[in-house]
């Protein structure tokens, strides 16, 4: 269930994760003045600060000695590559146990701020037919969103949260995936829901139970103003009733008891002349909530054993296909592939720039970097072939040197 965190680390030292092997951190500022960045694009004040990337997980130091870790906990168990399959309790502590292993971070030492909480399900019709006809969220607006790591969604802000959902299976159709993946959640933008709770930390988030979330999942959905197009009846009513600008003018004239009533009619005739898609979607988020948080549970109905690529190496599969080089997920390649390559690196810009940028700066040169991404593709796909190659001539260096000193003490060598 869970997926997006910005947590705030408490009781480490900056030091220990900037002497981590596996962080390599830079600097926001100017490549020609060198100038370090102190305001926004808005021309706002900001704390400088250094990031690193892991795993699709962003870690950031800022200079008042502060640190956030932010991104998915259900791609990182993916190695950065999607989110697209089911994460239940047993995988995700299975990260949390490996964030302690590899970066001795607690959970109660993990505040959170931001939180995404939701599930994929296979929707008993097309997701497209689902989300064009989500109108409301209580009495506020669905939105269609253009997200350069998320794809298009659909919206509803409130000033606490945000409802979203949208069509996971269309937005990695790079694997192929059979069938339908509708993806619905409750994005936390502020903890005063959540602190009421007492939940503060990760840790007391854990303890609180996933499971307990299930209700108020559930009641998001149904708060969701919907128009179910198997509806068959013969009232007029309904070519208004499939208009979202019809919800959203009874809005505009602040009349509370029209849109009520229309509401409560237009719930009727779904319950009572419909296929009642909106029960049913509602059945399938439960049975998927109480899947994900049973701790007996061992089948990911949402699997696929050739793109499921866990974090941790005593439980990955044989068949998962990881780059010889970077060590990230190359499952959306020929099946032959042994290295990052063009399709691999058109992915990860297209879904997940934050990987991306750390391929990048790794293996493009700064002087190309304002470059067409095209060319920029290109050049850093030959440099992680020679960095094979150089490993490799490296390697085989290595035991000419070896050869020539055992030659040096030749055991046959009579005196």
């Amino acid at each position: 269930m869970i997926d997006f965190v910005k947590i705030s680390i408490k009781g480490i030292s900056p030091k220990q994760l900037e002497q981590n092997p596996l962080l390599e951190f830079f600097g926001n500022f100017n490549r020609e003045s060198g100038h370090i960045r102190t305001t926004n694009k808005h021309g706002k004040p900001i704390i400088p600060r250094q990031t690193a990337f892991y795993n699709s997980l962003q870690f950031s130091i800022y200079d008042n000695g502060s640190i956030t870790v932010e991104g998915s906990l259900h791609k990182y168990w993916n190695k950065g590559a999607h989110n697209y399959n089911d994460f239940n309790l047993n995988a995700l502590n299975e990260v949390i146990k490996e964030l302690k292993h590899l970066f001795n971070i607690s959970p109660d030492q993990c505040y959170l701020r931001q939180l995404e909480l939701g599930v994929n399900i296979r929707p008993p019709i097309p997701s497209k037919n689902i989300i064009d006809y989500c109108f409301l969220h209580k009495t506020t607006p669905f939105e269609f969103i253009k997200n350069s790591d998320e794809g298009k969604y659909k919206q509803a802000e409130h000033s606490q949260y945000f409802i979203k959902i949208y069509d996971k299976a269309r937005h990695y159709k790079q694997f192929n995936i059979k069938g339908e993946i509708l993806r619905f959640e409750i994005k936390y933008r502020k903890m005063e829901i959540l602190n009421k709770k007492g939940i503060f930390t990760l840790d007391q988030l854990l303890k609180y139970g996933l499971y307990n979330f299930k209700s108020g999942l559930i009641e998001q959905w149904q708060n969701v103003l919907f128009f179910d197009k198997t509806i068959k009846s013969k009232t007029i009513r309904l070519m208004y009733y499939k208009d979202q600008n019809y919800w959203r003018e009874l809005l505009e004239r602040k009349s509370k008891s029209a849109f009520n009533k229309h509401r409560t009619e237009l719930d009727n005739l779904i319950v009572n002349h419909s296929e009642n898609i909106k029960e049913q979607v509602k059945n399938r988020i439960a049975q998927k909530i109480d899947f994900l948080t049973s701790r007996g549970a061992q089948i990911d109905s949402l699997y696929i054993g050739s793109i499921l690529t866990p974090p941790l190496i005593e439980i990955r599969t044989e068949n998962e296909r990881i780059c010889m080089v970077t060590g990230l997920n190359i499952s959306m390649q020929k099946d032959k592939s042994l290295m990052l390559s063009h399709t691999g690196l058109k992915y990860y810009f297209r879904t997940d720039k934050k990987i991306f940028e750390q391929v990048k700066r790794k293996y493009l040169l700064t002087r190309y970097n304002n470059d067409k991404i095209r060319d920029q593709i290109e050049r850093i796909a030959h440099n992680i072939r020679n960095a094979k190659n150089n490993l490799k001539i490296s390697t085989e260096r290595k035991y000419k040197e070896l050869e020539l000193q055992y030659s040096l003490f030749d055991i046959n060598l009579k005196y």
